[in-house]
C-alpha cells in the first residue's frame, strides 16, 4: 500500500524543521491530515461521477507515500442509526473504499460528530474500519476501549495513537453534549478529555501506559475554538499534559482552520491542521509530514493544501503554497517566542 518515493512538489514547497541531532536509527514518516468529512457534497460528487475514490484523487500520492497516514474522521461511516437532534449530523456511509485506497492506516474517532447517529452507528463504523485494516482510536464500546491506544509497528518502531475530544458543550439542537456522547464504564462513546485536574491526570496516565507499549506516543486532540487562529487555554493545558507525560507529539483538529506549531521538549504540538477534505468555505489548509524515531521527532514539514469544489483537497500551487507557509510561519512564531 505504500510507495517508496516521496511527493517531490511537496518537498520543494514545505517548510522543514528538525529537532536535535540526526542520528542513524530507524525512522517512520507519518502524514497527518486535518478533518475528514466525506459526506454531503463529496459523497454526491463521487456518486455523480461513479467514482468512489473521488475525494482523494488529487492527493493520493501524498497520502500513499508515507509509512503511516493518519487523520480525524469527522463523519459517521455507517448507514445505521438515527440522527441526533443537532444542526449538523454528519454521515459518510460510503467512504470506506476511498479511505482504504488513499492509504489511511489509522483514524481518530474522538470528535464531536462520532455519535451523530448513536452508538450503533459508531460501533458499526469502528468495526468496518478495523475489518478493512484501518486502526481506530478515541472511541469504543466503553471508556476503557475509547482510551486504549492503537499501536502500529513500522520500520521497527512501535507507535501508539491516542485520541481525545474536548469541545464546547452547546447541546441540542446545535453542537455537542459530552454527557450524551462520552464513553462510560459500560456504554459506548468517545474519549472525553476533561480539562480539570482529574481529567488531566487521566490523560497523563493513558500516555504513560501507552509508553509502556510503544517507542512513540502521539495524541490526536479534538479541541479549540472554531475558526480561531490561536489555541485556547484548554488546548494548551491538555497538550502540555500529554507532552509532559511522555507524548512525542500532539496533533490537533476541530477549529477548521490552521493554527501554529509549537516545539516542546523533544517533540511538537500542532494545535490545528484545519480541514483536509470538507465542503466548507475554508480553502487554505495543510497536511503535516512528521519523521519520528524511538528518541522523538526527527523532523517535520508542512504540505500546503487547497480545498476546492465539493470539499476535494488538492496540492497547492507555488503561489498558494507560499501564502499558506507564510501564514503558518507567523502563527508558529507567536507560539515559540
Amino acid at each position: 500500500m505504500r510507495r517508496a518515493a516521496l511527493f517531490l512538489c511537496a518537498l520543494l514547497i514545505a517548510l522543514p524543521g528538525t529537532l536535535g541531532p540526526v542520528q542513524a536509527q530507524p525512522s517512520v514518516t507519518i502524514v497527518f491530515t486535518g478533518d475528514l468529512m466525506l459526506g454531503r457534497s463529496l459523497e454526491e460528487a463521487a456518486r455523480a461521477r461513479n467514482d468512489p475514490l473521488f475525494a482523494f484523487r488529487r492527493v493520493a500520492e501524498l497520502l500513499q507515500s508515507a509509512d503511516l497516514t493518519v487523520g480525524n474522521l469527522e463523519c459517521v461511516m455507517s448507514a445505521l442509526g438515527t440522527p441526533a437532534p443537532k444542526r449538523y449530523p454528519l454521515r459518510c456511509a460510503e467512504a470506506l473504499d476511498a479511505l482504504r485506497w488513499a492509504g489511511f492506516d489509522a483514524l481518530s474517532l474522538a470528535n464531536n460528530h462520532a455519535m451523530d447517529f448513536g452508538s450503533v452507528a459508531l460501533l458499526d463504523m469502528r468495526s468496518r474500519l478495523n475489518a478493512a485494516g484501518i486502526a481506530t482510536f478515541g472511541a469504543g464500546e466503553n471508556r476503557r476501549a475509547a482510551r486504549t491506544p492503537a499501536v502500529l509497528l513500522r520500520n521497527g518502531v512501535r507507535i501508539a495513537f491516542l485520541g481525545y475530544v474536548n469541545v464546547p458543550q452547546d447541546g441540542p439542537p446545535f453542537f455537542f453534549r459530552n454527557d450524551l456522547t462520552a464513553a462510560t464504564d459500560t456504554g459506548p462513546g468517545v474519549a472525553w478529555a476533561r480539562a480539570d485536574a482529574e481529567g488531566v491526570e487521566l490523560i497523563q496516565a493513558d500516555v504513560r501506559a501507552a509508553r509502556s507499549l510503544a517507542d512513540v506516543v502521539i495524541v490526536l486532540l479534538h479541541a479549540g475554538t472554531e475558526y480561531a487562529r490561536a489555541p485556547n487555554h484548554v488546548q494548551r493545558q491538555l497538550a502540555y499534559a500529554a507532552m509532559d507525560s511522555g507524548a512525542t507529539a500532539v496533533i490537533g483538529a476541530h477549529p477548521h482552520v490552521l493554527q501554529g506549531l509549537q516545539r516542546h521538549k523533544n517533540g511538537i504540538i500542532a494545535y490545528s491542521l484545519g480541514n483536509f477534505a470538507f465542503d466548507m468555505t475554508v480553502e487554505r489548509s495543510a497536511a503535516l509530514r512528521l519523521s519520528v524515531t524511538a528518541q522523538g521527532v526527527q523532523g517535520y514539514e508542512w504540505i500546503p493544501i487547497v480545498i476546492g469544489a465539493f470539499g476535494q483537497p488538492r496540492m497547492a500551487d507555488s503561489e498558494q503554497a507560499a501564502r499558506i507557509l507564510t501564514a503558518l510561519e507567523h502563527l508558529s512564531a507567536q507560539l515559540n517566542r
